[in-house]
């Protein structure tokens, strides 16, 4: 499985990234952004089967990437701190949402 791993903070995707390699071995991350333009670009060019996204970053949002794309046709899991996003996440059909600090039980079962 193809991922690409975009947040705004660069500690919070050494995190997850550590977890995905430690805990989820068949994920093979392709790339990671730190914002939505780059991330645009990365998805474009990769093709990733899921994209792990954080939803508050400047510029624009990880609602707003989604709206690049027409279909999306990739999966998404919301990794974020914030969880009165939960509901808006799944209305755009995310496979999942994962609160920070994201648990490994269930970014496992993700």
């Amino acid at each position: 499985m193809r991922a690409i791993l975009i947040d705004d903070e660069q500690k919070a995707r050494n995190m997850l990234r550590s977890l995905l390699e430690e805990y989820c071995p068949e994920v093979e991350i392709v790339t990671e952004c730190s914002n939505v333009p780059t991330a645009v670009a990365a998805i474009n060019d990769h093709k990733p089967d899921v994209v792990f996204l954080d939803i508050d970053m400047p510029g624009y949002n990880g609602f707003q990437l989604l709206e690049f794309f027409n279909p999306v046709n990739f999966e998404v899991i919301f990794t974020t701190a914030h969880s009165e996003y939960a509901l808006q996440a799944f209305r755009v059909s995310a496979l999942d949402y994962l609160q920070k600090p994201i648990d490994i039980d269930l970014l496992v079962a993700a």
